[in-house]
């Protein structure tokens, strides 16, 4: 294929549908990549690495919405233009592709330049996202069949984690009540989903710059030393997060160690042993700042980049579900 001409991969299960869009776009100069189902677009974008796909939605093995899902997830295919026809025109299926990260919908029934005028809409797009530089490509990948549907089972996978952890951390609206308790359960989940020794929530008073209250829980055992660091990394993090001064002293922690973690001895006999990674995320509800979540481990290097995709899908429903505990006024 030409370096200078545009690729496109176009996937049907239909072979008049493959054989019209394949003609189409073939007589406006594109060069076309056809495939059979979702298993062999997702394949052929790796394989040829194109310049767009056109997915349609109900194929064999894996639907389009899916591959689209996997363009979208893998760097290498991001920013991939994918545009969707298919005989489905409801609102909720054209709502769907959006979320899939479709750039257009066309339906079946298109007339020739209006699929033409789309990829090439889709182009000019993708090429003003670039800021006019050209597409990056990576280097091809061949890809079997069970390599597809493990991607597909990894990315539905972690999907699930994902809305399992922000659907715990809601219902803590529903089901708990009371302020500190909402606070408690709040940190509690935060233990349950990411490996630390301290967690804690600092909110700011309602000039949104000095701390108003520190709730700390303490999830392992843990030296005083490593407690005060941890105080002192808060305050620093609010420093930064408001631009003010903060003392460690306006913290006013409230700590929650039913279990007499704090001040225990280190494992490995080692004295004193203090905190070796700390890491903090602002709290914003409603365009305001909050607080700050904060989360600390006697372990260097103990949060990785799986921690902090977690802790950035948490963040936001957990102020939302502070700040509606706040707002109500009761405290338990």
């Amino acid at each position: 294929m030409s370096e200078n001409r545009v690729t496109v991969v176009v996937a049907d299960d239909s072979p008049t549908m493959r054989r019209i869009v394949g003609g189409v776009l073939s007589s406006a100069g594109f060069d076309v990549v056809l495939a059979e189902d979702g298993v062999e677009a997702v394949q052929a974008v790796f394989r040829t690495m194109p310049d767009v796909v056109i997915l349609d939605v109900q194929m064999p093995r894996v639907s389009g919405y899916v591959a689209a899902r996997l363009f979208k997830d893998d760097w290498q295919t991001a920013d991939l233009p994918v545009l969707f026809l298919t005989s489905l025109n409801a609102a909720s299926d054209r709502y769907w592709g959006a979320r899939a990260g479709a750039e257009r919908f066309l339906t079946k029934d298109f007339e020739a330049p209006e699929l033409v005028d789309a990829v090439t809409a889709a182009l000019e797009t993708a090429r003003r996202a670039r800021g006019g530089r050209a597409a990056l490509r990576a280097e091809p990948l061949e890809l079997t069949g069970d390599d597809v549907l493990a991607r597909v089972c990894d990315l539905f996978d972690r999907n699930l984690f994902e809305a399992s952890v922000t659907q715990d951390v809601t219902t803590i609206a529903a089901d708990v009540h009371g302020f500190e308790e909402t606070v408690a359960a709040v940190l509690e989940s935060m233990e349950n989903i990411v490996d630390c020794d301290l967690v804690g929530v600092m909110l700011l008073g309602p000039d949104g710059l000095a701390p108003e209250s520190t709730y700390v829980s303490v999830a392992r055992e843990v030296t005083d030393q490593h407690y005060r660091e941890f105080l002192a990394a808060v305050a620093t993090a609010s420093e930064q997060a408001t631009g003010g001064a903060t003392a460690i002293t306006e913290l006013a922690p409230l700590l929650a160690d039913a279990r007499g973690r704090l001040g225990a001895a280190d494992p490995d006999g080692v004295e004193n042993p203090g905190m070796a990674t700390f890491l903090s995320m602002p709290l914003r509800a409603g365009g305001r700042l909050l607080g700050l979540l904060a989360l600390s481990s006697g372990t260097a290097n103990a949060f990785g980049e799986s921690a902090l995709t977690t802790l950035r899908l948490v963040a936001p429903p957990a102020a939302v579900v502070i700040d509606h505990a706040r707002l109500s006024g009761v405290r338990a």
